[in-house]
């Protein structure tokens, strides 16, 4: 690698680190206070709630990479024309490929590492935090029995722990189950512990009494007991009924799903998801060459680049948007799925074209001509 490539290679590196930290930081932030409510409410610890922050991470990540690389290139390239790097270089016989060649090598890490988060460790990654929601969800010493407080886990059913001894073990518990409203009941013990059984947690109360109320006379029956277990299994989420998203599956999932009935019924989203996954990494390169096309053709002029900017951000929105379009074609019709991965590359091509002066020269020239075959607007006379 020449002294020129690697400095350029500097120039784009320490704006991306800006870029990357920045972004996925604010993105980071949304996504882990949208699990505040899953920690608080289930009295889980700090370590819990990071665990999950960094768990989630990935995904952002995977969505600010090409973001921050095309924002670094044009900063990158925006501070070298300010300081009229860009301008000696020019004047010193160096062609525009000197810039784009190792900025296209840069790219091609990102694009690899792009393809890397979204084929393995994003769903590996979703795959371990869905998880460990369920376990969270399925703690019901912390969310039944908190200390102090009424729960309510599902409507109908009330529970109360006044509070714990040195030992953890439960005091004061009161479960009022009201579901069933012609026969509610109330069970009342003075001490107790969770236990988790193989076939689910269970609730062992030790002196208590249950309390039954007849629907018909209106009578309260009182039965006293040593011992009770209260099953709890029937309230722990179904992890095993419950459907596996898109993001969370590997691509061979995606492709070659199990065939149960929630997979046949999202064929076509499963489809798409892997298709965009393998696409997606292709927008690094293209948004890289909206950047340096847009920017190293033309004057160079000492008034900046602002307005290139400008039109650099312009395009490279149009150009993920018109994507997602096509996404969202290819999941009702699934003849368009190539046009999936042939967009990012048609920019690509198009940006490589443009670069070239055989290329700039053409598309001159063919504006010109349609410039000439246009009828020219009669001129008003003063």
């Amino acid at each position: 690698m020449s002294a020129i490539s690697r400095y350029l290679t500097r120039q784009i590196a320490a704006p991306l680190a800006f870029f990357v930290l920045t972004l996925s930081g604010v993105v980071w932030l949304t996504q882990s206070l949208r699990m505040l409510d899953v920690i608080i409410t289930k009295g889980q610890t700090a370590f819990t709630f990071m665990t999950f922050s960094l768990l989630v991470f990935p995904t952002v990540l995977v969505l600010i990479l090409p973001v921050a690389f095309f924002a670094a290139i044009l900063y990158g390239l925006q501070r070298m024309q300010g300081d009229h790097e860009l301008v000696v270089l020019s004047a010193t016989g160096q062609s525009p490929w000197t810039i784009i060649r190792p900025i296209m090598w840069f790219s091609g890490a990102v694009t690899a590492i792009v393809l890397l988060l979204n084929l393995w460790i994003t769903p590996a990654a979703l795959n371990e935090l869905r998880g460990r929601i369920l376990e969270v969800r399925a703690d019901f010493a912390a969310s039944l029995l908190r200390e102090g407080a009424f729960s309510t886990p599902m409507h109908g059913l009330t529970v109360y722990l006044r509070g714990r001894n040195s030992g953890g073990e439960m005091l004061g518990i009161l479960v009022h189950d009201n579901r069933d409203l012609a026969n509610p009941v109330t069970y009342m013990a003075e001490r107790g512990a969770l236990v988790k059984t193989a076939l689910g947690p269970r609730l062992i109360m030790v002196n208590g009494n249950v309390q039954r109320q007849d629907a018909e006379t209106g009578g309260l029956s009182l039965l006293y007991f040593d011992r009770y277990t209260y099953d709890l299994s029937e309230f722990l989420p179904g992890a095993s009924d419950r459907w596996k998203e898109p993001e969370e599956r590997y691509l061979h999932e995606l492709f070659f799903p199990e065939g149960s009935a929630g997979d046949l019924a999202h064929v076509a989203e499963l489809r798409v998801e892997g298709h965009r996954r393998l696409a997606t990494p292709f927008y690094v390169p293209a948004f890289a060459l909206i950047a340096l096309a847009v920017m190293l053709t033309g004057q160079f002029t000492r008034r900046g680049y602002f307005w290139r900017l400008g039109v650099a951000v312009i395009v490279t929105v149009a150009t993920r948007l018109a994507g997602l379009g096509l996404e969202t074609i290819a999941m009702h019709n699934g003849a368009a799925v190539l046009s999936v991965y042939l967009w990012p590359l048609l920019v690509c091509a198009a940006c490589l074209l443009y670069l070239s002066e055989t290329g700039r020269s053409r598309l001159q020239h063919w504006l010109l001509r349609i410039q000439m075959q246009l009828p020219q607007l009669p001129s008003r006379s003063g």
